[in-house]
């Protein structure tokens, strides 16, 4: 039987951190599906990208780093509110996944919560404050060194998307449609 590692973010942006989990899950497991969080999120501060230019993101790092694309499934998943339902959800939204990599506390509560036959795992990554998508955004935005925390192929799709300026201009903003 396949074993699949899930590892869930929001990706914003794909950084090293995430590369190196998701080359450690393919060291455990058969297939890794990645699932990019906050599907339904972007052009706001705190989610600046797309789904679509995560993913593309995701799969360039992934190529990059030669890891087989053939074992990777990368989906986008919109928020469910419902935290108590957490896994059942994404279960429905995944393929079959046997692992659950998470450094999150809480994610690994919820999970162990809500499927007892679900393995979770941690990161073997450290520097958890360095590779960090909001600290990244930061450097960005400070116009401080930040590639050196992404992969190269993350830097072009950012690049690519303009996604400097973009920063830049959310950063001024004074528009949230996240509050209600």
């Amino acid at each position: 039987m396949t074993s699949r590692g899930l590892m869930t973010g929001r990706f914003q942006p794909f950084h090293s951190g995430h590369l190196a989990l998701a080359k450690q899950i393919l060291e455990e497991c058969d297939e890794l599906v990645i699932i990019i969080g906050s599907a339904q999120f972007n052009f706001i501060d705190k989610d600046p990208f797309t789904a679509g230019e995560r993913a593309l993101m995701i799969h360039e790092a992934l190529k990059e780093g030669k890891l087989d694309i053939s074992k990777c499934y990368v989906i986008p998943v919109p928020n469910d509110e419902n935290n108590a339902r957490w896994i059942a959800y994404l279960r429905s939204m995944a393929p079959p996944f046997d692992v659950l990599y998470s450094g999150n506390d809480f994610v690994k509560h919820l999970a162990l919560y809500q499927d007892s036959r679900l393995r979770v795992k941690s990161p073997r990554f450290a520097k958890k404050e360095e590779y960090n998508g909001t600290n990244i955004r930061r450097l960005i935005l400070a116009g401080s060194q930040w590639k050196h925390l992404v992969p190269p192929a993350v830097a072009k799709v950012i690049k690519q998307v303009n996604g400097i300026e973009r920063l830049k201009v959310l950063a001024g903003s004074d528009s949230n449609p996240q509050r209600w």
